[in-house]
């Protein structure tokens, strides 16, 4: 009982002390100044669907103090747009990316395929609170088809990068007209070392995502995904056994991709020629790799940076060119022996492939024997004797080494094609009997059949402008091509420039006349390019 009774007394007590404590505190209260982020009004979508390098817009409305932010230099506000990823798990990317400080999002996508948040915040400078808007963005990254452009950087001599351009001439059933920079250094963290020589889709298989784009360089050979860009092979991922030195001149194809295990993927590196006979197939990827060097019983000299591309694949393995000795040289299909043609008939051949003597500048293989699905094209090239040009032409696609009759015709371009001392790249066209040759600033036509003058069919705006490479749109693939899958297949050309004074260069597209070669300059597809242009090719699709 007394227990209980000190208790109530000690109670009694604290609420008198309570009752007689005056408070005597001074408080400011501050009012926060309103931010909100709004929709209402705006072209903004609950949620984004792009492809992968995309250039993702999404434009809210900043409200400060109730008033619009139309300035955002008039509002004490930071602005900080992220994107991270909207699934969890193993496996799953959790890096958070800064990608924009602005109201407004502008910028291009680069995150690898997936679903994300896009997510906004907006800080008053003056209390530090932040307003969050965010919204859902799916990211595909499938490049399924389009024009490959290989080019050496401007801010980067030395270096060499990735373009692809998707619009209706290139791309089946495209909608849209989008060019995709800087492919290589956005997937891999920088630019590939070295010029560019060459950029090959080569279709090892029909299924989409099988396949590898070669990117051959003076320095290096790396394979790079279809789909994504990555890199996937580097240079010693060629091979079986990889060479000493690294030191590539040329990768091609070999074979019309017809005959399934009788085609090859063709490397020279440091004067040595290598080949990967593959089997082609509609499901499997890559599976073979670059066995050992040819050799010759001979000696071989110096080797052209070229190699036939569609010839008969069951009479050759490979056919080269060889600079020192100025003669073609073969080894046959699965051998490892480079070897001279049979004794040439100069009563019925054009000129002597053992012994040409001239130098091979450049080459494409062009109209031949047959068209469509047979694909039995020529081979083109322009060679040098001295001060004089010659267009050598060359049958390979449907001849045996034993014949006589290789060569086919020979045509002094000497005092017929103005510019042809300074060429710089051609194009031979596989349905016309025509040639086009870049020269300076301008892009010349040579129908050969004709034996007239070669004229100028395309001269760039900017005399500063040089020409540095010339396509016609082609495939090597007999299926694909003869089948109708290459878009704009033969009748449309592609004209990459350089300006060396302003560091730029531009791809020029137009559709042409594919029997006579005259380019329609009333429609044009002008794309700048951060680079000189070197090497194009169209990038394998099945649509």
């Amino acid at each position: 009982m007394k227990r209980h009774t000190y208790i109530y007394i000690c109670i009694v007590a604290l609420m008198a002390l309570t009752a007689c404590y005056e408070d005597k505190g001074n408080y400011d209260y501050i009012e926060l100044e309103e931010v909100r982020i709004d929709t209402v009004g705006t072209d903004m979508q609950p949620e984004y669907a792009i492809m992968r390098y995309d250039t993702l817009r999404i434009t809210p409305n900043i409200y400060f103090e109730g008033k619009l932010v139309t300035d955002p230099d008039d509002a004490p506000l930071d602005y900080m747009w992220t994107i991270y990823s909207a699934t969890t798990g193993v496996g799953t990317n959790r890096d958070i990316d800064t990608i924009g400080y602005r109201p407004v999002l502008d910028t291009v996508i680069t995150r690898l395929g997936g679903n994300y948040y896009v997510q906004l915040a907006v800080t008053n400078r003056h209390d530090n609170i932040r307003q969050f808007f965010r919204t859902k963005v799916t990211v595909s990254e499938i490049f399924d088809g389009g024009w490959m452009v290989f080019y050496e950087r401007a801010d980067q001599p030395g270096y060499s990068d990735l373009a692809l351009i998707y619009n209706e001439w290139v791309k089946a059933n495209s909608k849209k007209n989008r060019i995709y920079l800087n492919l290589y250094s956005t997937n891999n963290g920088e630019a590939l070392p070295g010029t560019p020589v060459r950029c090959l889709d080569i279709a090892v298989s029909l299924t989409s995502g099988n396949n590898y784009i070669g990117l051959c360089t003076d320095k290096t050979l790396v394979g790079v995904s279809e789909n994504g860009f990555e890199r996937a092979l580097g240079f010693a991922d060629f091979f079986y056994q990889s060479p000493a030195t690294e030191a590539p001149t040329w990768y091609g194809q070999h074979g019309s991709g017809v005959m399934s295990g009788q085609n090859s993927e063709i490397l020279i590196n440091n004067g040595q020629v290598y080949t990967n006979t593959y089997s082609f197939s509609a499901t499997e990827g890559r599976t073979t790799k670059f066995g050992v060097a040819k050799h010759a019983d001979d000696e071989i000299g110096e080797l052209a940076a070229w190699n036939a591309e569609v010839p008969h694949t069951l009479n050759y393995g490979v056919v080269v060119y060889d600079q020192t000795f100025q003669c073609f040289r073969y080894a046959g299909y699965n051998s490892a022996r480079l070897e001279r043609f049979g004794a040439q008939d100069l009563t019925v051949a054009a000129f002597d492939v053992n012994n040409t003597g001239m130098t091979m500048l450049m080459s494409d293989w062009g109209k031949g024997s047959s068209s469509g699905v047979s694909l039995r094209p020529h081979d083109y090239s322009i060679m040098a004797k001295d001060n004089s040009r010659y267009l050598a032409v060359t049958n390979f696609a449907s001849s045996l080494p034993t014949d006589n009759n290789i060569g086919v015709a020979l045509y002094d371009l000497t005092r017929k094609c103005p510019g042809i001392t300074t060429a710089t790249t051609m194009a031979a066209s596989h349905v016309g009997s025509y040639i086009y040759y870049g020269s300076g600033n301008k892009v010349y036509k040579y129908a050969y059949d004709g034996r007239g003058m070669a004229t100028a069919a395309w001269t760039a705006k900017d005399a500063n402008e040089q020409v540095t490479c010339v396509r016609i749109m082609k495939y090597y693939h007999g299926t694909i091509y003869g089948y109708g899958m290459v878009p704009s297949s033969d009748n449309l050309v592609h004209i990459a420039t350089w300006n060396e004074e302003t560091q730029e260069g531009h791809l020029y597209q137009y559709k042409i006349n594919s029997a006579s070669g005259a380019i329609t300059t009333s429609q044009c597809y002008d794309y700048v390019i951060p680079g000189k242009v070197m090497d194009m090719a169209w990038k394998f699709s099945m649509q």
